[in-house]
């Protein structure tokens, strides 16, 4: 069993964030957005995406956070997707103050450490990397299902996107099995292609983001990297 992370800290920001992404699948240039995090007031701390892709898919995705004795709440989220002018996906989702049907049958709160996926560059921004750090938070993948991350920083290293040359944390991350069995999670790390996050070591922010674009290594890679930083 993983024991539980506690709540994410919360980074006092004080002042808007914005980085522009560019998305490539394969090496080809898809499409790219924006993701923007900004305070708002002393309760609140919100992380904006907007991005578009393929000449014609465009979404947002806004998660909030509740700040509270310096620990970061997931409050609620909403995703909206359009192909060209015609609605696609809306979804919204409250995880304070509410209790949901759990795997096991159970119906209890959200666990305090839970982050929306989306949400996972401010858990890069907020987490203190150093050093061979590992943190599992708890996931929330959709409807109520939430799952165990394996987050791990491997090294520091210099990498080069658009926006700059930047001295970085590499972070591998991948679905984490030991609540199910060892060997299980041990085939899954072996089979399942992880997602690698490069965060400025100055400033904690996402700059960097290779991912599978299926659960097969021979799924072409995505990619997205920073071309502006503000």
């Amino acid at each position: 069993m993983i024991a539980p992370m506690d709540a994410l800290p919360d980074p006092e920001l004080e002042a808007e964030e914005t980085t522009v992404f560019r998305a490539t699948v394969d090496g080809e240039e898809v499409g790219g957005g924006t993701l923007t995090l900004r305070p708002e007031g002393e309760r609140e701390l919100v992380q904006a995406i907007a991005g578009e892709a393929f000449g014609r898919v465009s979404g947002t995705v806004e998660t909030r956070f509740r700040r509270r004795g310096g620990e970061l709440l997931a409050a609620s989220q909403t995703i909206e997707l359009r192909d060209r002018e015609r609605e696609l996906y809306r979804m919204n989702a409250t995880f304070r103050d509410v209790q949901a049907p759990q795997m096991g049958g159970e119906l209890t709160p959200y666990p305090r450490e839970m982050v929306p996926a989306p949400a996972l560059a401010l858990a890069l921004r907020a987490l203190p990397l150093g050093e061979r750090a590992r943190f599992v938070p708890r996931v929330w993948l959709a409807a109520v299902v939430h799952w165990p991350l394996d987050m791990r920083v491997e090294k520091r290293e210099r990498v080069t996107v658009p926006a700059g040359k930047l001295d970085c944390w590499r972070i591998r991350m991948r679905p984490s099995l030991l609540d199910v069995a060892q060997a299980l999670d041990e085939l899954s790390a072996n089979v399942v292609p992880p997602l690698v996050a490069h965060v400025a070591v100055d400033g904690q922010r996402l700059v960097r983001l290779a991912f599978p674009t299926g659960p097969g290594r021979s799924d072409p890679p995505g990619l997205l990297e920073a071309t502006e930083l503000r």
